[in-house]
């Protein structure tokens, strides 16, 4: 039995993200007239399943409209019987593809910074028994798009919602299958289509359904609200605005600027250990440390997946410092080691190279010794 929330607490009823406003305004202007598929697309990071579950709230709340005239700009009451259904989620008019995408109590863009214990405790241990750390993401089958249709075609007195997250994932029969829905719209029904990657999606879906402008982030609201959250949550440590504002443009220019994606960089615990990173590389540059030695340091201290990401973030600004340009990562005043600027480009790419080898090989359920010791010989040898 799911755990029924408050509405203060789902994602359905979360306050609007501020560089979300003039998409919000634009659809909720256009509630007359709405589009029967729409496009949420753009870089993981920026908060769209947030705003679809905002929006999937706001089209089936039964107060929906302030007047006959005028919708209801701060989306879902969060108190009528359709809200309360959302919130237990039972609703009889919303299916979500794949059903794993349902949101419980957050939305997985939603997130506050990863807070994740050192060392590898029983617990961890058990959590961590592989390389791989996120789910696999499944297909959609032509079969999961016609168990849709009884849902689509059958009659409703009030709106009907489906939402297809990560649609990128569809087969080639499922896509074709669902440009049918597209083709022949009935009337109530809302078929919203989300995905990080919408270059994967086949050229006819995209000309059947209407893309909403999620991904134009205004640079002064984004830069405001990590500061703010950053403030609110102590997420790291500064002391002075300038060196808080230097912190955000970096992790805005390592994250592509997504703003959540840089928010939970900046609260992870692999990114305070950026300069150790180094330090244990250049120990075993010059022999001071076994690679034997710097595996069992990393185990202790992080995840595998966590230490991955580490290592590929330093050596993309090694990459990026053996072509002549100017390191992401200024606060680590990189370009003063020499050890990095006689680093060779094919010695960074073989390195990258073997990190993708690694990852792959989760799929086998490596366990992380292997793969840090593994990977640890790769760094002595760079």
């Amino acid at each position: 039995m799911k755990q029924q929330l408050n509405s203060d607490e789902s994602v359905y009823f979360a306050p609007l993200l501020p560089w979300q406003q003039s998409a919000w305004d634009h659809l909720l202007s256009r509630y007359e007239r709405l589009p029967h598929g729409l496009l949420f697309a753009g870089m993981q990071g920026i908060g769209k399943r947030a705003f679809v579950w905002r929006f999937v709230a706001w089209l089936l709340c039964d107060n929906r409209m302030q007047t006959v005239d005028s919708p209801n700009q701060q989306g879902a009451c969060g108190h009528c019987q359709s809200c309360q259904w959302l919130q237990s989620g039972t609703h009889p008019d919303l299916q979500v593809l794949p059903l794993s995408s349902l949101p419980v109590s957050q939305d997985s863009e939603v997130k506050e910074p990863t807070k994740k214990s050192k060392g590898t405790s029983k617990s961890s241990q058990k959590k961590n028994s592989s390389v791989a750390s996120e789910p696999a993401k499944t297909s959609i089958k032509v079969d999961d798009i016609r168990e849709l249709q009884p849902f689509i075609s059958q009659g409703s007195s009030g709106r009907r919602v489906c939402v297809i997250d990560n649609a990128d994932m569809m087969t080639v029969a499922a896509a074709n299958a669902l440009l049918k829905t597209l083709e022949e719209p009935r009337d109530g029904i809302h078929l919203l289509l989300v995905t990080d990657w919408p270059t994967k999606l086949l050229p006819t879906i995209k000309s059947r359904v209407q893309q909403v402008a999620i991904d134009h982030i205004q640079l002064d609201k984004v830069t405001a609200y990590i500061s703010d959250y950053i403030k609110s949550n102590k997420v790291i440590d500064y002391e002075t605005e300038s060196q808080l504002a230097t912190q955000v443009e970096q992790a805005l220019k390592l994250s592509n600027g997504a703003p959540l994606a840089a928010i939970d960089m900046l609260g992870s615990e692999w990114y305070k250990f950026r300069d150790t990173w180094i330090k244990v590389w250049l120990a075993l540059r010059v022999g001071k440390r076994s690679s034997i030695a710097a595996s069992d340091y990393w185990q202790q201290n992080l995840a595998i997946d966590d230490f991955i990401k580490l290592s590929e973030f330093m050596l993309m600004d090694f990459s990026r410092q053996s072509l002549g340009l100017k390191p992401l990562q200024t606060d680590l005043e990189l370009a003063e080691y020499a050890s990095i600027n006689s680093l060779s480009l094919d010695s960074i790419q073989q390195l990258m190279s073997l990190i993708e080898d690694i990852k792959l090989s989760s799929y086998q359920n490596v366990q992380p010794k292997m793969a840090y010791d593994r990977l640890l010989s790769g760094i002595a040898a760079l």
